[in-house]
């Protein structure tokens, strides 16, 4: 075999090689969601104790970037808030996150999620699913898509758009609002209330 036709071979089988791990590559978000997803599933549909509540807990935070979220819905009044003020409003918000995503979970343990791959979005990928309910044919499929981005090299969440609506701009707006109305402090005062209640932003 000549040199060229060395070559020429070696290169084909680099070809070849890449061709097969680009499509992997390239669905790298949506596996992350897709696996994290199921994880999440399987947590609570069987967390009975707090130490299971506790490990779903664990397995929120490995999925969602509080702190993007915190800065994003917070975006008008970020700067103007101090170092305290920043780790106290995403500390609450954090945990109103779980539980708004704890409750979502639950409505769609009996669903059937088909992942429809994912796109370029301005901070991330958009990760598209659609979900079906498999116990009532008639409802109709709810769309939930998924921004995610990479910090220090990992996948994480940092906005959810359920039918065309934006987390991250619902929040805005409704915080924007309560801010406006009545200050900073009674909006920390109101997400916490609502925490401590078990619930989560509406």
């Amino acid at each position: 075999m000549t040199i060229t036709h060395k070559k020429t071979s070696l290169f084909a089988a680099f070809a070849f090689a890449m061709s097969l791990s680009l499509p992997a590559f390239a669905a790298e978000a949506e596996n992350f969601v897709k696996g994290k997803q199921t994880e999440l599933s399987a947590l609570v549909s069987k967390a009975k104790s707090p130490e299971d509540e506790k490990k779903l807990d664990a397995a929120f935070d490995a999925v969602f970037d509080y702190n993007s979220l915190a800065t994003a819905t917070m975006k008008d009044s970020w700067d103007s808030l101090t170092p305290a003020n920043r780790a106290e409003f995403t500390s609450v918000l954090k945990d109103l996150v779980r539980n708004a995503y704890r409750k979502n979970l639950k409505k769609t343990l009996g669903y059937n999620v088909d992942y429809k791959g994912e796109s370029d979005a301005d901070s991330g990928k958009l990760v598209k699913t659609v979900a079906r309910n498999t116990k009532n044919n008639r409802e109709e499929p709810v769309s939930v898509d998924y921004v995610v981005h990479q910090v220090d090299g990992k996948w994480l969440i940092n906005d959810i758009v359920t039918e065309g609506t934006s987390l991250v701009h619902t929040y805005r707006s409704q915080f924007r609002r309560v801010i406006q109305k009545h200050g900073f402090d009674e909006l920390l005062k109101r997400m916490k209330t609502k925490r401590d209640k078990g619930g989560d932003v509406d």
